[in-house]
């Protein structure tokens, strides 16, 4: 992408600085529904934001429609938005010559993975599930990869540009005895397509659909709990938001006033990791400035906010490089983070609870989780935990509680570290004495 008309109708505008992050992708899926390949898809995509500071007051422009042509229409809108914007600051666009650390997040083996080798991978993991027990009526796998590519760059001679890919391979299950119906869905996050193995896949699922059979609701009452790695994550990565400067400058955050204090278990130390070997890594935020790895949480004490540029100059600190787009404006949010794992495997952590319940999935994190209080309530569904053992599968169950206050009754935190999709690398974690509602 030539960006010179687009630097040249803003200088000749009076848009000065100017900074433009545009960003091209280009993605391939096979979606198989038992064994019949029911959808194959390509698509390429681009877009860009623009801003400026005009007048003295700052404007923005997007478009998914990237060529010298939007150049009018871009300078148009700037001005336009800059009449009614706020007071635009030149030191939040920075001069170049800032130390980057170098991040790899391609995979040419990803990019370069053929079509048919999706569809084929997905019809052999498709059947491998319905041959495992005849009672799996349906099952659904996708597999797609995706490659992208940014640039950022200013007036002030900063340019930067990062390439990217990954591959996704998904499957949802259902199966059918009697009256009985279950369904499940499993989901991995590839940085290269070595890293599957579909065997192993399809039998997991497969064992874990079969194993719902026969789940009912338990008595109401306070359970040891085992979150599995996908239920902290959702349980934890909106806490940690919290940590935005900006929410703590709006009086919306938990963590207002609370640096350094003891507000989670000694056991949870978490990291926020920019240059992790996973498709998650990125060496510049959406200003420009380097990323940073950071201790966000240090055995239970908060250790940091999170900083863009104009928040830091508020504050009288520097940029933690966690500058975002969000909702049309830069704003602090939180980069791929680390929960760091314990030495106790997940057949320790079942066994240390004793007798609980083994939680694998929560819903209604939308809905039934205040992220300002931390309070929460949410469906919930997993298996009895009996003598340190996995017995019974459960259903129809509601985990209610704080998650300040539970994560801070940690029992212990597991091995089994697992990448989610949701920008978070996390073990399981069991955890005393929850609220759990049942019959």
């Amino acid at each position: 992408m030539n960006l010179n008309k687009l630097f040249e109708a803003a200088k000749k505008a009076g848009i000065d600085p100017f900074e433009i992050s545009y960003g091209s992708s280009k993605s391939l899926s096979a979606d198989i529904y038992n064994d019949t390949l029911e959808q194959y898809a390509s698509s390429n995509d681009c877009s860009f934001t623009a801003r400026g500071i005009y007048q003295g007051k700052l404007g923005s422009f997007s478009s998914d429609k990237v060529d010298p042509s939007v150049a009018d229409v871009m300078v148009e809108s700037i001005i336009q938005s800059a009449k009614y914007g706020l007071d635009g600051n030149p030191e939040f666009f920075i001069e170049k010559g800032q130390k980057y650390k170098k991040v790899n997040t391609y995979s040419k083996s990803a990019d370069e993975y053929p079509g048919k080798c999706m569809i084929d991978v997905s019809l052999d993991i498709s059947k491998k599930i319905r041959a495992y027990d005849k009672r799996i009526q349906i099952a659904e796998v996708g597999m797609s990869k995706s490659v992208s590519e940014g640039i950022f760059a200013n007036s002030k001679g900063l340019k930067l540009k990062d390439k990217s890919s990954y591959m996704v391979i998904w499957a949802s299950t259902k199966i059918v005895d009697g009256q009985d119906v279950e369904t499940e869905f499993e989901v991995k996050l590839l940085s290269n397509p070595e890293e599957l193995n579909a065997d192993a896949f399809a039998k997991e699922l497969a064992e874990k659909t079969v194993s719902k059979l026969g789940a009912a609701p338990i008595k109401s009452g306070k359970y040891n709990v085992v979150f599995a790695q996908s239920c902290v994550a959702n349980l934890l990565r909106p806490l940690l938001g919290q940590l935005s400067s900006f929410s703590v400058s709006q009086h919306l955050s938990l963590f207002e006033n609370k640096l350094g204090q003891q507000l989670l278990s000694s056991k949870l130390t978490i990291t926020e990791n920019p240059y992790t070997k996973t498709p998650f890594a990125s060496s510049y935020d959406r200003e420009g400035m380097p990323r940073q790895k950071k201790v966000l949480v240090n055995k239970g004490k908060v250790s940091t906010y999170l900083y863009d540029l104009e928040m830091a100059k508020k504050d009288g600190t520097a940029s933690t490089g966690n500058a975002s787009f969000i909702g049309g404006s830069i704003r602090p949010g939180l980069g791929f983070v680390e929960v760091k794992p314990g030495k106790k495997s997940f057949d320790e952590l079942v066994s240390l609870v004793g007798n609980g319940v083994y939680i694998d999935s929560l819903e209604g994190i939308g809905t039934g989780y205040n992220t300002q209080s931390g309070d929460y309530s949410l469906q919930a569904n997993g298996y009895l935990i009996e003598n340190g053992k996995i017995t019974k599968p459960v259903t129809l169950i509601t985990v209610a509680g704080n998650v300040l206050k539970d994560f801070g009754k940690i029992i212990a935190v597991g091995s089994d570290v697992k990448l989610l999709t949701g920008a978070i690398q996390t073990p399981s974690i069991a955890i005393k004495k929850l609220s759990v509602s049942g019959i």
